[in-house]
């Protein structure tokens, strides 16, 4: 945890001495009075916070940078894979910086993964903001269900740059595509690949088939590295900007 995810009623009232973030803070890192740590309001401010009192709250108080920092311009599209996977890219994903992650029940995976706790109980939100944490950041991304392909696809930005990773079908290499735009959606398929019918759909919302090399690659491998390739094709890239004193 580089960074600890706050509400705006926590940074005036503190932290509870059980919260788990209080527990990690004083007792994990060992951090005491005088010491300062990360933190950061969701989807707003980072900053630094210094520990004035650990009884009988955790209290502190911060210095916020002057600019909020953004999210990338890319969405990603996920056919839902089994919840353990689905985890990872989450976690990764919010890591990277993505604005926006769209899973979407697809015609060859398993119906039983919709039914999870991961996504009945909202427990997807523990890994997406872990990952925020993961980057010292406070920008989370937005996190969207859908039912179906086309349902997923009406939630896109239709003049965006589209690009769908398929080993199977794709001519070209992610790396060798030029943006055809300044934002870009990137669609990855299940875990047993895209149905004819979903592949079709793709193209027909002018999706460029692409591939990753000569491998099929894990779910979570693909949403990574393919992001990665994206955001350097957008050459977004932003400075790092230390919240040291």
């Amino acid at each position: 945890m580089n960074l600890v995810l706050l509400t705006e009623k926590e940074l005036v009232d503190g932290l509870a001495l059980e919260d788990a973030r209080s527990i990690h803070l004083l007792h994990t890192v060992g951090l005491k009075v005088g010491a300062t740590f990360h933190i950061g309001i969701k989807n707003a401010r980072r900053g630094l916070a210094t520990i004035t009192a650990t009884q009988p709250k955790l209290i502190f108080t911060v210095k916020f940078e002057d600019e909020v920092q953004k999210r990338f311009p890319v969405t990603v599209i996920v056919g839902l894979p089994r919840p353990q996977t689905a985890k990872k890219v989450l976690h990764d994903l919010a890591s990277v910086g993505i604005d926006k992650i769209i899973f979407f029940d697809t015609e060859k995976g398993d119906a039983g993964y919709a039914m999870s706790s991961l996504w009945k109980d909202r427990e997807w939100i523990e890994h997406v903001d872990k990952g925020t944490e993961q980057a010292c950041s406070a920008q989370v991304p937005e996190v969207i269900r859908c039912s179906n392909l086309t349902e997923a696809l009406a939630n896109i930005d239709a003049s965006a740059w589209k690009v769908a990773l398929d080993p199977y079908e794709a001519s070209q290499a992610l790396g060798e595509s030029a943006p055809t735009a300044n934002r870009a959606v990137l669609a990855i398929g299940p875990e047993r690949g895209w149905s004819a019918a979903e592949r079709v759909f793709l193209l027909k919302y002018n999706f460029t088939l692409c591939h990753l090399g000569d491998r099929i690659l894990r779910v979570e491998s693909a949403a990574l590295a393919g992001s990665m390739i994206i955001l350097s094709q957008l050459n977004v890239w932003e400075k790092h900007r230390s919240l040291a004193p």
